[in-house]
């Protein structure tokens, strides 16, 4: 009977999953690379600008492998999807600093928060999917803020809250439809 259980329910393997979604990571890192090199030869942004994304990307990349090298370990069940989290925070403050270093509420970076919510739906947790969408929304809020208080009258003040508010509800409606393709109900976890 228990044998029947585990055939119709198999357990999908979450170490693919991260396996897969590090490579899309990978993929994603080499391409940033490239931007810092293409920006910077156009002079487009400075010297220590160039440095902060150069460091940013190398902790992006040393994390990303330690979450790949992890997936093909053999934990215990309870520890599986520990690396999932940890790509996931990582995600986050990555889209924090480009938002910032992008001039906060003028960032073009936006679409990065998108990132760790389709990295935390291998997670099939919907109440993890639901707390990353408000972190993220909490991350780039902060991360605007700051650039608008640090940089003052780069903007103005309705802009600034508007633009959290519209960026806020794109974040959660890419959550929101997250659940929906990855097909977690509210009977999920």
């Amino acid at each position: 009977m228990l044998m029947k259980k585990i055939l119709e329910n198999p357990e999908p393997d979450v170490r693919l999953s991260i396996t897969r979604a590090t490579r899309a990571v990978f993929f994603f890192i080499l391409f940033y690379m490239f931007t810092i090199v293409l920006f910077d030869s156009g002079n487009l942004i400075t010297r220590e600008a160039v440095i902060d994304r150069w460091t940013i990307a190398r902790l992006l990349l040393i994390i990303n492998t330690f979450v790949w090298f992890s997936a093909s370990q053999k934990w215990p069940i309870s520890t599986r999807k520990l690396p999932i989290y940890l790509l996931t925070i990582t995600l986050l403050m990555f889209a924090g600093f480009m938002t910032y270093w992008e001039r906060g509420m003028a960032s073009t970076s936006t679409i990065l928060y998108a990132l760790p919510i389709l990295v935390i739906a291998i997670a099939k947790n919907r109440h993890a999917l639901q707390a990353t969408a408000i972190i993220a929304i909490g991350t780039y809020a902060f991360a605007s803020v700051k650039y608008f208080n640090d940089y003052f009258n780069e903007g103005y003040r309705i802009q600034l809250w508007g633009t959290i508010v519209l960026v806020g509800a794109s974040i959660m409606t890419t959550a929101l439809l997250t659940m929906v393709i990855a097909g977690l109900r509210e009977d999920s976890k």
